[in-house]
């Protein structure tokens, strides 16, 4: 049986190894089902994290909630593996956390968590039923532990695997809806 740290290396050596042409095919699968749906268009505030390669990119999901005039809101992993979000413009100044992710600059109005209606949660390797790994931090499943909006990932037909079912445990929170790329 694998681990997680296993999975997690498997998986982004499978993301790294993803052809261009099949990364964009992808990617404008998951705009389309994501922004078709019912969860995006009823939330006006967006909770997502700016994604780096070779994780799914994410600008593209940004710029067209800033289209539709969503707020869109970004993590800053803080502190005792505590995650808060902040509003993301254009302008936003942004610097690179220890993790290697983007993060604001400016942290002084952090948007409560009843105001993020819709957070696209980042991953790994999922299951069915929604329950994910991620990067190993568990700042996720922190944060989502009274988290009361909804919760969805966008993810490539192959980082789907069962496999994990054994590897869940008590303080995971499954993400509400899937999106899974298709061709």
């Amino acid at each position: 049986m694998k681990n997680k740290k296993t999975m997690r290396h498997i998986m982004l050596e499978k993301l790294k190894k993803l052809s261009p042409h099949d990364r964009e095919v992808f990617d404008s699968s998951l705009l389309k089902q994501l922004t078709a749906s019912d969860l995006w268009r009823n939330s006006n505030s967006i909770g997502i994290t700016l994604a780096n390669f070779p994780e799914i990119d994410t600008k593209q999901i940004v710029e067209r909630a800033w289209a539709e005039g969503k707020q869109v809101c970004i993590p800053y992993s803080g502190e005792n593996r505590k995650l808060s979000f902040y509003a993301y413009t254009s302008d936003t100044k942004l610097e690179r956390s220890r993790f290697g992710i983007m993060e604001p600059v400016n942290r002084t109005t952090e948007i409560p968590k009843n105001a993020l209606e819709l957070l696209i949660i980042p991953g790994l390797v999922y299951n069915q039923e929604g329950y994910r790994i991620g990067f190993g931090g568990g700042y996720y499943d922190r944060y989502l532990a009274d988290y009361l909006g909804k919760t969805c990932a966008i993810l490539y037909p192959f980082q789907l695997d069962e496999q994990i079912d054994v590897l869940v445990e008590s303080f995971d929170v499954a993400i509400q809806k899937l999106f899974i790329a298709s061709r």
